[in-house]
């Protein structure tokens, strides 16, 4: 499937948007001029301005569909995986706070791996590794407040 550039602009202007606009909110460090807010501001900022960019790029070439699906993507595997993708990510979204970032990341992880063929336990264990890293990383070092939800005793 392809979408039209100026689509995907769209969508990247409004979630760069969202993204500068939650990360102003979290708390600043005193006495540090670069706080946990610094670096998801300035990825939205470049989300948004890649996003205008892809706009304007795609409404001066207007050609093409606004939908284009390729013959790749009517195969049903591929399907379930895109739409567990799309909903994963928007069932994460609502449950975030709850579930936490280590647990919900994990299974989502995990689940989009079995769905793309990846069936062996170490992708499990690959899932839990990678977002427990990456939620560390974020956590202790640059001090961006993601919440551990169910799992507040062990991160």
């Amino acid at each position: 499937m392809k979408l039209h550039d100026s689509a995907i602009g769209a969508v990247l202007v409004l979630f760069g948007a969202w993204i500068v606009y939650s990360a102003l909110g979290f708390p600043r460090l005193t006495g540090q001029p670069i706080g946990p807010g610094t670096f998801p501001v300035v990825l939205g900022a470049l989300c948004t301005l890649g996003g205008a960019a892809l706009v304007v790029v795609g409404l001066i070439g207007r050609n093409g569909a606004l939908v284009t699906l390729h013959p790749g993507w009517r195969r049903p595997d591929r399907f379930a995986t895109a739409s567990l993708m799309i909903v994963g990510t928007a069932l994460l979204a609502v449950t975030f706070e709850t579930v936490g970032f280590p647990l919900g990341g994990s299974l989502l992880l995990a689940a989009l791996f079995l769905a793309s063929g990846r069936r062996h336990p170490v992708w499990v264990l690959v899932a839990i590794g990678f977002v427990c890293t990456v939620h560390l990383l974020l956590t202790r070092f640059l001090q961006v407040p993601l919440p551990a939800g169910v799992l507040k005793g062990f991160f």
